[in-house]
């Protein structure tokens, strides 16, 4: 084996866990023999000493008001060591794990010169009481980018990261580090890199992530947190360091890095307030430790999120997870947006001047938007007939034969025969009937806002919704044992009426059918794959075949179901993926709750018997845009 290679390796090794820099003060003797040690034993040392460069900004700041020429400059610079050898002012910082030497100025005057450009959005008092505060962050995606703008504007005194994952290649698209980095913890990386940018700030890092064995000593050792910045992926996580934090009256925030939505929880100025605002007291958090799958983990996650307020594109790929894209996805401009509005709240409260809770956005697209930009194609409402009114069913009564029937249908049989209808089956169950008692006969109207569609030019499937309608008005009718004449389309220029339902004389022959209509539904269940018997086959085909034109094929084997399956699916994809088949199946078809929509009308959601993650791509789907 090649021994320089072996050494390589061994000491890439040793050092993926190192993150504290070494500090030597060469006017101390012991300090100075180990700065000898490190020299003499470590190759390829790269010395960076600007320390006159450091001095004559530290000069300007301390008299601001001065007007220094290059050669005062120098010389103040010089003035200010008060004679001591250059290299014994200040303090030399070697670090490690890139091997490089630093001469800094001491903490003091390093601190003043690093954020007196901070002046005076942060004033040096309030720099001051910044120095005092402990800052917790979960989680090192968002996380680093929080942790880093909380160092450049040296707003903790200490700072407590807590992630037990390694930085990947996959996370570089959205985390500031190195390709060296990969395979080094993320709390390690993000150490160094505070380090690197100010060695005096104090760093505590949690290798082993966030537990419910650690959440006590994460927050308290060492003096309470002021602040606990909320990062980590895991569901349980976040309930129960809310929990604890709430207990100890430490304020959170989150910040998610999809249109800029960051959450504050000001448990220390409101300690009832309820964790995640009150988003999951429907649910038992204790659950939330089982969850292991995304299935699982659905019910917390989805009230957490706000799915109504996700961005367009967070839901299309949300739809993709697990299919063309392995998990949520993140970029790197919202991970920065997301490290700017959350250094930036700590900060504002850690100087009491944000004391409020709730959830913000600060969505880009939103903010800055293309004025020029318009939609330019149609809207699938544009081809839809109005909703059929009152007035317009009597105007169209009035073009037929006057005359009152010679039997006139009683108010209370009408009333039976149209409860009867409305059990009929339609496409979508969107009952596109209307009903008339017009000089005592029944009136069916088809209202074609809510049963026509746009994908069904020759209107095929309204009128298979039509007879169904009207055959349950004859059973109902033999049912009443009412004699009843139908009458199909009698105005050839006028198709929203498409029967005239009048009580003629003569006996009705009751069917057996009649008792099946208030049992009829619709099954949205998934089968359980059981292969029909040879009766079930027979009776279906023999029932299909008593209809002029039509017959029955039956598909058994498993790959006849497959093949079947997926021209079916493909059918299912183009339609959503339409923009009117899109809308006919989310706006016209589905009922979400309430809203105005007539009870029993429409697809009720929970008669889907979706899992949890099955609804959620459903409400997902929803979104026109995302789709």
């Amino acid at each position: 084996m090649d021994l320089g290679l072996e050494a390589l390796t061994s000491a890439s090794a040793n050092d993926r866990d190192v993150y504290r820099p070494e500090f030597f003060r060469l006017t101390n003797p012991s300090d100075r023999a180990r700065l000898q040690e490190v020299l003499k034993n470590v190759p390829g040392i790269r010395v960076h000493d600007e320390l006159h460069s450091q001095l004559t900004e530290l000069v300007r700041s301390l008299n601001p008001s001065v007007k220094f020429t290059k050669p005062e400059l120098d010389q103040a610079a010089v003035s200010h060591r008060g004679g001591s050898p250059a290299e014994h002012y200040g303090i030399w910082v070697f670090y490690p794990w890139s091997s490089r030497l630093v001469h800094l100025l001491d903490e003091q005057e390093f601190a003043l010169v690093r954020t007196d450009r901070n002046r005076n959005k942060i004033t040096r008092e309030e720099q001051a009481v910044l120095a005092t505060k402990k800052i917790g962050v979960l989680g090192l995606s968002v996380g680093q980018s929080i942790c880093l703008t909380l160092a450049l504007e040296r707003s903790f005194g200490e700072l407590r990261m807590a992630d037990f994952d390694a930085l990947e290649l996959s996370n570089l698209n959205r985390i500031r580090s190195g390709v060296h980095s990969m395979g080094h913890l993320k709390t390690v990386n993000v150490a160094r890199e505070i380090a690197e940018l100010d060695p005096y700030l104090k760093v505590t890092l949690f290798n082993e992530g966030i537990s419910r064995e650690n959440i006590d000593r994460f927050l308290t050792e060492g003096g309470n947190l002021d602040i606990l910045v909320d990062e980590c992926d895991s569901v349980d996580v976040k309930i129960f360091c809310r929990q604890k934090a709430k207990a100890l009256r430490i304020p959170v925030i989150m910040d998610t890095s999809d249109r800029g939505m960051l959450d504050v929880e000001r448990f220390d100025l409101e300690p009832a307030r309820p964790i995640l605002h009150g988003l999951i007291d429907h649910l038992n958090v204790d659950d939330a430790a089982k969850a292991k799958t995304n299935e699982e983990k659905l019910p917390f996650v989805l009230p957490i999120l706000g799915i109504d307020t996700l961005s367009k594109r967070m839901k299309a790929s949300m739809l993709e997870i697990e299919s063309s894209v392995t998990t949520w996805p993140q970029l790197a401009s919202s991970v920065v947006l997301g490290g700017a509005l959350g250094a930036d709240t700590c900060r504002r409260i850690a100087l009491g001047q944000f004391n409020d809770s709730g959830r913000w956005f600060v969505d880009l697209d939103e903010v800055l938007t293309d004025r020029s930009l318009k939609k330019t194609h149609d809207s699938p409402l544009s081809g839809y007939p109005e909703a059929l009114t009152h007035f317009e069913m009597l105007e169209v009564a009035g073009a037929l034969d006057n005359g009152v029937a010679e039997i006139q249908l009683s108010n209370t049989d009408a009333e039976q025969l149209v409860l009867a209808a409305r059990s009929a089956p339609s496409a979508g169950n969107l009952q596109p009937w209307r009903f008339l008692l017009h000089k005592g006969r029944l009136l069916a109207f088809h209202d074609g806002s809510s049963g026509d569609s746009l994908l069904d030019g020759g209107r095929l499937i309204p009128n298979i919704d039509m007879g169904a309608c009207l055959e349950n008005v004859r059973l109902k009718a033999a049912e009443l044992g009412l004699s009843v004449a139908v009458t199909t389309y009698p105005l050839p220029d006028e198709h929203r009426l498409v029967g005239v339902i009048e009580r003629v004389q003569g006996q009705a022959t009751m069917d057996d059918l009649s008792a099946m209509i208030n049992v009829r539904h619709t099954n949205r269940r998934k089968g359980d794959g059981a292969v029909l018997t040879g009766e079930q086959s027979n009776k279906l085909i023999a029932a299909a075949e008593n209809i002029p034109g039509c017959t029955a094929h039956i598909l058994t084997g498993a790959e006849q179901l497959l093949s079947m399956a997926e021209v079916v699916g493909e059918a299912e994809r183009l339609r959503v993926l339409h923009p009117v088949g899109h809308h006919e199946l989310f706006r016209k078809e589905m009922r979400w709750g309430s809203e105005g929509i007539a009870p029993l009308v429409g697809l009720d959601l929970p008669s889907l018997e979706m899992t949890q993650s099955e609804e959620a791509a459903f409400q997902v789907a929803r979104d026109t845009e995302a789709m």
